[in-house]
């Protein structure tokens, strides 16, 4: 653990549930891996507690000044985040999560850029709707054959009563236990 310079902070909800609640919280605002970075590693009342990440954090800010004013540019995988915190290692990409390899997240246009995240849930999605449909039809069937055992069930003892009672009262009539309409 003496290599994790700058821990962050997200739990299970991971870089896509961070992004997914900064959506809520900034509508319309692009969010990058430098801001993603950062709220990464803040606690619940917005204070980053390690001093190195501090540091990092305001290195970030002025420099994503500098790209807004246009006197720093940025493109394919020399953004703001690796300016700051140096190149990206073989086989990641901070910022991202887990997963997702610098072939990935940088040979793509950024028109085209796969938001890798939003297709995994999207497909949960999908997923989840189709069982929920499944176990509703399988729900509907049990209830509609749970329905009609019940009305056998209830005819066969019904039959089963009146045999009883025709055995042992003389000249029972059936028809005598059939509620009476009472005209209206």
């Amino acid at each position: 653990m003496e290599k994790l310079e700058y821990n962050h902070r997200l739990s299970r909800k991971g870089y896509a549930g961070l992004e997914d609640q900064l959506e809520e919280t900034m509508p319309g605002v692009e969010i990058d891996r430098s801001t993603l970075w950062k709220k990464a590693r803040q606690d619940k009342d917005g204070n980053i507690p390690n001093p190195k990440v501090v540091e990092k954090a305001k290195l970030i800010d002025e420099l994503q000044i500098q790209v807004a004013e246009g006197s720093l540019s940025v493109s394919g995988s020399n953004v703001v985040l690796t300016l700051a915190l140096g190149p990206e290692h073989l086989g990641r990409v901070r910022g991202v999560g887990a997963g997702i390899s610098p072939r990935q997240y940088f040979n793509l246009p950024r028109q085209q850029r796969v938001k890798f995240a939003d297709q995994l849930k999207e497909s949960v999605r999908i997923v989840v709707q189709e069982d929920t449909k499944k176990m509703e039809a399988r729900s509907r069937e049990e209830t509609l054959r749970m329905e009609a055992r019940t009305k056998q069930l209830v005819e066969a003892e019904r039959e089963h009563l009146l045999s009883q009672l025709s055995q042992l009262i003389p000249n029972f009539d059936p028809s005598m236990l059939k509620p009476k309409t009472s005209p209206c």
